[in-house]
């Protein structure tokens, strides 16, 4: 089983990846165990190096996801972080805290499992 981090303050984008992986797990058989966070603070207070991936929002509120990726690079160069983001601009940045990939919004299913594929 991979554990997962989403770290999105958009409700509609948790349904969303959620289904996503449910239906990435009936097409492959990989399981799954998510862990939602609201902002990059939530993820920061309690994290300890127990996820495989973190699939991560650019904009939220409190702690940005670029802000957040950084931190948790002093404290995990293994992670897998894949941003989630609706301004491309941000991707070259994603890469300077070693991001695997990055997904703009709209997120579709196609490129969703692409990029999961991938980071499996």
């Amino acid at each position: 089983m991979f554990k997962v981090a989403v770290v999105e303050d958009e409700d509609i984008y948790i349904k969303e990846i959620q289904e996503y992986f449910m239906q990435f797990e009936g097409e492959t058989g990989n399981k799954f165990c998510i862990t939602v966070y609201h902002d990059g603070d939530g993820l920061l207070n309690s994290y300890q190096g127990q996820f495989d991936i973190i699939f991560m929002d650019i904009q939220m509120k409190f702690v940005n996801g670029m802000s957040a990726a950084e931190q948790i690079r002093e404290l995990d160069s293994e992670v897998i972080i894949i941003f989630i983001t609706n301004m491309a601009q941000y991707a070259v940045k994603g890469y300077e805290v070693d991001a695997m990939d990055y997904i703009l919004k709209p997120v579709t299913y196609f490129t969703f499992s692409q990029k999961l594929q991938k980071a499996l």
